[in-house]
């Protein structure tokens, strides 16, 4: 290559860098010239994706919010729920005992007027019948209420429901079977309002010993009718 010719590549290298420099200078000058409020092309998709974005923002606090607020309100109803179910259970466990203790305060009425009726002559007397009939109709009031008498003679003694008050030997019955009924117990429900007062036989009794001296006295005699004879 010739001298003439390197000097014009040179040339042309020259001007090729001095027009790029010159270009980004106008650049510069321009976007500094630029008034506010005007945006560059280039950061145009930049800005309007940070506007939807701001735009978003008030609607997902939004459903965070009612998100928040329904958990609050079902937790609230549940809670009132289980306030309700207590309290009908407390109002109906108060109920019952109410009504257990003023039950309770007739029981001993109707036990005089069963003694009276075991004291009473056969089926013929006024008086008689007319305090049987009385007696009658107080049970059915109480069975009514859901009072109902405890079985007891010739059951299974069962400590939840009978009282044991003394326990005697018995021919007839086996050892826990109920052989009398001093007191009758009731049940309220599925609750024991007053235990049946019972005594339990104790088994069949043992036999009975000969008094002491007996069998020697017989001896005796048998050896002096020997002596006789």
């Amino acid at each position: 290559m010739s001298e003439y010719e390197k000097t014009a590549e040179a040339a042309e290298a020259a001007d090729g860098t001095a027009s790029a420099a010159g270009e980004a200078s106008q650049a510069r000058d321009a976007a500094a010239a630029a008034p506010e409020g005007v945006v560059a092309p280039a950061d145009e998709e930049s800005a309007s994706t940070e506007a939807e974005a701001q735009a978003e923002d008030p609607v997902e606090k939004l459903n965070a919010e009612l998100a928040a607020e329904k958990d609050r309100n079902i937790r609230l109803l549940a809670d009132f729920d289980n306030y309700r179910r207590r309290v009908t259970r407390e109002k109906n466990e108060t109920y019952q005992r109410a009504t257990e203790a003023a039950i309770a305060e007739f029981l001993p009425v109707l036990d005089n007027f069963e003694r009276a009726i075991s004291q009473a002559p056969a089926a013929g007397d006024p008086f008689a019948d007319g305090v049987r009939m009385v007696c009658g109709q107080f049970s059915e009031v109480l069975a009514k209420a859901g009072v109902k008498p405890i079985e007891a003679l010739g059951a299974e003694f069962n400590p939840e429901e009978h009282e044991a008050i003394a326990y005697q030997p018995s021919p007839d019955a086996p050892e826990g079977r109920i052989i009398y009924e001093a007191k009758r117990g009731y049940r309220f429900g599925d609750r024991v309002m007053r235990p049946a007062s019972v005594i339990v036989s104790s088994g069949a009794p043992s036999p009975a010993e000969p008094p002491a001296g007996e069998g020697d006295g017989e001896n005796e005699a048998g050896e002096a009718k020997g002596g006789e004879a």
